[in-house]
């Protein structure tokens, strides 16, 4: 049976209706875009800040350039440079680890010794400088031991260049004067800073010579033995 009408093939290509394609080109595909804000003050701040950092020695209290020129004047003995008004814990833990890396080389690790030591003769030349000086005194030039931290540490100076003499020559009665001689240039050189801290001492320096030799002979006598 035939039909008087035929209908249109709509998969012909006369036929005038458009499929869609996800397929063809300039198609909008949502996975495909990507939406980048815009950079927030915050964000802005936060990376002008890390740039306006300061050096990380800077943060930690370590001015190289007053190390080093604190350091000449104690091996000019220098004493009336102004540097020598305020010294830093930077330079002096240096000094010591220095200290102890040359005794490494000489066989000898003391870093742990070095480090103990420091710090008892540290509170132990605080107090009997204190009991040497009147309290008032004292206070009012605020030798405190923040301050005896950094005179001791500071005065290892001579001892170093002691390891560096033990080290390049043999031991025997040389070294021994070396060592005699390297704790009484610590000792002259502790007992003139302290006494430029406190007036009070300036009097009496010859007495505060007496605990600042015994200090540094210690150190002198674990170096040469």
């Amino acid at each position: 049976m035939e039909f008087g009408m035929k209908q249109p093939n709509s998969f012909s290509g006369g036929s005038n209706v458009e499929w869609y394609s996800s397929g063809t080109a300039g198609a909008y595909n949502p996975s495909s875009y990507q939406y980048a804000p815009p950079p927030t003050a915050a964000a802005s701040a936060y990376s002008n800040s890390f740039e306006d950092e300061p050096p990380l020695l800077e943060e930690l209290g370590i001015d190289i350039p007053s190390i080093l020129q604190k350091t000449k004047a104690i091996l000019l003995h220098q004493m009336k440079s102004n540097c020598l008004d305020e010294l830093d814990f930077g330079g002096a833990l240096i000094f010591l680890l220095l200290l102890g890396g040359l005794h490494l080389l000489l066989g000898k690790m003391h870093f742990g010794v070095l480090l103990g030591w420091s710090v008892v003769q540290s509170i132990v030349l605080w107090f009997v400088v204190n009991q040497i000086a009147s309290n008032e005194a004292a206070e009012h030039r605020a030798l405190d031991l923040y301050s005896c931290c950094c005179i001791v540490g500071y005065g290892m100076l001579p001892l170093i260049l002691l390891s560096v003499a033990v080290l390049l020559t043999p031991r025997g009665p040389v070294s021994a004067v070396l060592a005699i001689l390297a704790a009484a240039w610590s000792a002259i050189t502790a007992a003139k800073v302290l006494a430029r801290i406190s007036h009070a001492l300036a009097e009496v320096r010859s007495l505060v010579l007496i605990p600042c030799f015994l200090l540094y002979g210690s150190f002198a006598l674990l170096t040469v033995y």
